[in-house]
């Protein structure tokens, strides 16, 4: 094979050419001028000009190509053989598409495409906090979310007895519809107590709140339960509680299960609102809202602010464990939420607005009694397996 260059003149290469409509196949010469591959045909023949992004090759070109059989664009009948490495390079450094590399790319490109979509979607999710669970969530009927909600409530209480001292159930009653009208969206929370050695609370479905007995007497003052209730209302008006049980067992389960399913895992669906947690930008949410709630109903922020300073004396961002005042050894309501020091900025940042205790003295000294009288709470499910019980929140 004869490689023919002329100074100032382009590279000109030897091959073979057959038009395809007879057994005769013909030399030529081959040049590349620009974006066309020049054939000169022989005995002066009018030259063949082949767009380069036009052509089709029949195996595509690698590092140890050393030839190349190429179509005749549109699939004419013509092609060209060439047996010269230089050509195959110069070749493949001129069609890109031609080279094995593109066409495993192109192979590629869907799964890339989906990927960047997908990426894409998950960026777009993140920044406009769209949740497809919340969503669902959001369609629930509000008869349903009650539905769903008061058998968490059962399954959360596991059994345990309900407080009911008339004068504190009244303060209870008069500090939850201060926050509701607080809240808007026509919110109509209904809040009970538990009587359990837990300083806990939590917001159930169809806005529903249980506080534990142990939280209202850790408690130094009504505006840190006041605080704590605006923070439980603030999950349920983003439905955090109906968009984690979604998420665990799904639209299919929980429709099944208000719709009167039988028991099985749903049985204890309140367990899973347990286990899950919320994320800390859910945490972050309901604090937000606790502002506005706070706010709306003319209580100062000071006493969550309190609440919060007291109740990070467990496991803490620092990862040391630290002292604890009597009864507050379980506080697993703040694990999950955002390092004290947050929260704490997040609060004192906003602006001072004229407040008023959250209840009166005679009031708060109710609330603090209303677990003298108490009355059975909700059964607990039976047990999916022999001897296998609700574990404890």
């Amino acid at each position: 094979m004869t490689i023919r260059q002329t100074a100032g003149l382009p590279r000109v290469f030897d091959g073979r050419f057959s038009d395809g409509r007879t057994a005769v196949s013909h030399d030529v010469l081959i040049t590349f001028q620009g974006e066309v591959l020049v054939v000169s045909l022989p005995n002066g023949g009018a030259p063949l000009r082949w767009p380069l992004k036009e052509l089709e090759i029949a195996e595509h070109l690698t590092a140890k190509s050393s030839d190349v059989m190429l179509h005749e664009p549109g699939r004419k009948g013509g092609t060209l053989y060439v047996a010269d490495g230089g050509f195959v390079r110069a070749l493949g450094g001129q069609a890109v598409h031609l080279t094995a590399r593109s066409r495993r790319w192109q192979g590629l490109r869907p799964f890339v495409w989906v990927a960047g979509i997908s990426a894409a979607l998950a960026a777009l999710i993140y920044v406009t906090d769209f949740s497809p669970a919340r969503s669902l969530a959001s369609l629930m009927p509000t008869g349903a979310r009650i539905t769903l909600g008061k058998e968490v409530v059962r399954s959360m209480s596991g059994g345990r007895r309900v407080c009911a001292q008339p004068a504190g159930k009244a303060a209870l009653e008069t500090l939850a519809k201060r926050l509701s009208d607080a809240a808007g969206r026509k919110a109509d929370f209904n809040v009970s107590v538990v009587d359990t050695d837990v300083v806990n609370a939590f917001a159930a479905p169809g806005e529903q709140i249980v506080i534990m007995r142990k939280l209202i007497e850790a408690a130094d003052s009504p505006d840190e339960v006041a605080g704590v209730l605006a923070h439980e209302m603030g999950h349920g008006l983003e439905l955090h509680p109906e968009t984690g049980i979604i998420r665990a067992v799904g639209l299919m389960a929980a429709t099944e299960f208000i719709l009167g399913g039988s028991g099985g895992s749903l049985a204890n669906i309140g367990l899973y609102l347990a286990q899950l947690g919320y994320s800390r930008q859910a945490e972050r949410q309901a604090d937000l809202q606790a502002i506005a709630i706070l706010k709306g109903s003319g209580i100062a922020p000071q006493g969550i602010m309190d609440f919060f300073k007291r109740t990070s004396r467990m496991p803490g961002d620092d990862g040391k464990v630290k002292t604890r005042k009597p009864g507050e050894e379980a506080l697993d309501m703040l694990r999950t939420h955002p390092s004290t020091a947050e929260r704490l900025a997040l609060f004192a940042s906003q602006p001072v607005y004229p407040a008023t205790p959250a209840l009166t003295d005679g009031e708060w000294q109710a609330l603090k009694s209303i677990c003298q009288t108490t009355k059975a709470g909700p059964p607990v499910a039976p047990a999916k397996k022999k001897g296998e019980r609700p574990r404890d929140i």
